[in-house]
């Protein structure tokens, strides 16, 4: 995900120019083989390299935002009609620590990416990320196995901010 335009090498698909900007886009990049990659990312200020050392979904932060998100724990009660006082709570202090980057944690599969940085979200391959901009799907399949399809959904953290202040007010009502 960036904030600014991202051009992919057809020849050397590892090696992505980046241009800053203020447009948010987002690239798939798909590598196969059981080798370490390492993604180069050209810009004006200079190259730098980012190591993937083995399988699975990675998140490349070259926004101008901190992206925080969390996998998306779709359970199987459905939406809730309400929430209690406790749980908005609840909701808040942990969203305004995951702000700060106090409660992000693989084992809780909770992120905090500063710009410029690169995680390792998943062994999962087939997992998906859902950016900023793009809303978790309404409807979704189990995979073959029966389980619940894998998403983690990001925000910068100016979104977020902006969602915290709304459930702040929501409680002071």
């Amino acid at each position: 995900m960036s904030s600014g335009k991202m051009q992919i090498d057809k020849a050397k698909p590892e090696t992505i120019s980046f241009e800053p900007g203020n447009q948010h886009n987002e690239e798939i990049l798909t590598y196969s083989g059981d080798t370490k990659v390492t993604v180069t990312v050209k810009s004006p200020i200079g190259d730098k390299t980012y190591d993937l050392p083995d399988n699975g979904i990675y998140l490349l932060n070259l926004k101008n935002d901190t992206l925080i998100g969390s996998i998306v724990n779709f359970g199987s009660s459905g939406m809730p009609t309400a929430i209690s006082t406790m749980q908005l709570e609840h909701i808040i202090d942990s969203t305004q620590q995951l702000l700060l980057g106090q409660n992000a944690s693989d084992a809780n599969k909770t992120y905090f990416l500063t710009p410029g940085s690169i995680k390792k979200l998943s062994t999962n391959e087939g997992a998906k990320i859902l950016g900023p901009y793009n809303a978790i799907p309404g409807k979704v399949e189990a995979d073959k196995d029966g389980n619940a399809p894998e998403f983690y959904k990001f925000f910068t953290n100016a979104q977020k901010r902006e969602s915290l202040n709304d459930l702040i007010k929501r409680l002071q009502k």
